[in-house]
């Protein structure tokens, strides 16, 4: 219970004005970029299409909006399908010591629930989802071992569930009994088995972060109107999920003062973060060789684990993939993608163009060599190998992906995708309405309450 009642108090007793400046301008380049990716599912991914569609279906009050697709229905449906949008593109941010994407499940429940509240500033909410991302970050750390291999649970959706719990909660100014309810609530809401989002043909691994921020939302306002539950959720989480194998410290360390958001990264191509390594190193490659796909003899990967199990199997599948998810999940897809067209943008994975024959041609001479070094840490260095028919080698190793903390994108390349993203909204903006609401969301600290962000929305 001591943990689960000190995350409660720091989520109520945290305000904007004890947030350290870095923390801020963090969290609104993350709201800025997690908006931006959104708006392109709205128009290329059948499941958040048919998300919409039954949530229209259905009714109900107009609280909140429905980002990229426009008009509003309840605040916990509109959690649903505003999260889903988060992460067909695979272009959304990420931590990369283990498998999460922090604002993918804490935006969009904290957007839905500032505007049923109406009153939500804009110091407000930058409050709430810095505290998610941070909860987000630190409740992904405490398992040992590796959550994405050592454990049959796909990690984001189950700390997803928790993140958006939290966020919610703040905003609608729940006290500490009520955080601690709305996380028991959350305990039995939690969900996410990789083998079953891993299955070649599962949809739902793009949608599935709208299941945990629809519950989040529900569990935040169950427990504003006085619904009790367990007192212990994050107790019972590594109890149930990890046998009590985890570091129990990291969730409460430095509550307040240190907050883990600041390892979180942005993400330059949409595709998986594995692969960003290697996508650095082959177009580094190509730059400095003149590459050209058709000198290509064989490309050779060097992988660790997560490469060869996710990436690279099965391997048939890998190289020609059926669906635009896996095709992000596909190193020889993506090596493809890179050697064919010199760079990864978002219409390189659209179904139409999964069948392109110069990156099918590269994707079948690309394999892999297993290193079980690279397995040590989530994302690995990646090394690439390119062996031309003249018998030329080139080799290069990239060991930070680009977007990293340590490694970070540029403020102008952040806007440089975001005004790319938002042209592809399903109902659309012009560019002087992509610029202003960019530079709204930029300086958020200064809006007195975010229905201005929502009234500039399609």
């Amino acid at each position: 219970m001591e943990s689960t009642k000190m995350l409660a108090e720091n989520f109520v007793q945290t305000t904007y004005e004890t947030l350290p400046i870095e923390v801020i301008e963090k969290t609104k380049r993350h709201i800025l970029d997690i908006l931006g990716v959104m708006f392109p599912s709205s128009t290329f991914e059948k499941g958040c299409q048919v998300l919409e569609e039954i949530t229209r279906e259905g009714g109900g009050k107009e609280e909140s909006t429905l980002i990229g697709f426009g008009g509003k229905v309840p605040c916990w449906m509109a959690a649903f399908v505003n999260a889903s949008l988060c992460h067909p593109m695979d272009y959304d941010d990420t931590i990369d010591e283990f498998p999460n994407h922090p604002s993918s499940h804490t935006f969009p429940a904290a957007f839905a629930v500032a505007e049923k509240v109406g009153t939500v500033s804009g110091k407000d909410f930058i409050t709430a989802v810095a505290l998610g991302i941070d909860l987000s970050v630190r409740l992904s750390a405490a398992p040992k071992g590796r959550v994405g291999e050592d454990y049959p649970w796909f990690s984001v959706p189950i700390f997803g569930v928790f993140s958006a719990t939290a966020a919610a909660g703040k905003l609608l100014g729940l006290t500490v009994p009520e955080m601690v309810n709305a996380f028991g609530i959350a305990i039995d809401r939690v969900g996410g088995i990789t083998e079953s989002l891993n299955s070649p043909d599962s949809e739902i691994r793009a949608i599935r972060d709208g299941f945990g921020n629809r519950e989040g939302v529900l569990a935040a306002l169950m427990a504003k109107k006085g619904i009790n539950a367990c007192k212990n959720a994050m107790e019972i989480l590594y109890k149930v999920y990890y046998d009590n194998y985890y570091d129990a410290s990291l969730l409460t360390s430095n509550l307040g003062e240190e907050f883990w958001g600041l390892k979180v990264g942005l993400k330059a191509w949409p595709c998986c973060r594995v692969a960003h390594t290697y996508v650095r190193a082959a177009l580094d490659i190509i730059k400095e060789n003149h590459v050209k796909p058709e000198d290509i003899e064989e490309l050779v990967l060097t992988v660790g684990k997560f490469g060869r199990d996710y990436l690279f199997t099965p391997l048939e599948m890998k190289r020609k993939p059926q669906l635009s998810i896996h095709a992000k999940l596909s190193l020889p897809f993506i090596m493809g993608v890179v050697f064919a067209k010199r760079r990864v943008i978002i219409e390189d994975f659209l179904a139409e163009n999964l069948d392109a024959p110069q990156v099918l041609d590269v994707a079948k001479k690309t394999s892999h060599l297993f290193d079980r070094q690279l397995s040590e840490d989530a994302i690995g260095a990646g090394v690439v190998e390119v062996r031309l028919k003249d018998g030329k080698t080139i080799i290069k190793r990239e060991d930070i992906p680009y977007g990293n903390p340590k490694n970070p994108m540029s403020d102008e390349e952040l806007m440089a995708k975001f005004k790319d993203c938002a042209r592809y909204s399903k109902k659309p903006l012009n560019e002087l309405q992509i610029d202003q609401l960019a530079t709204k969301i930029l300086g958020l600290e200064n809006v007195e309450n975010i229905k201005e962000i929502s009234d500039m929305l399609p």
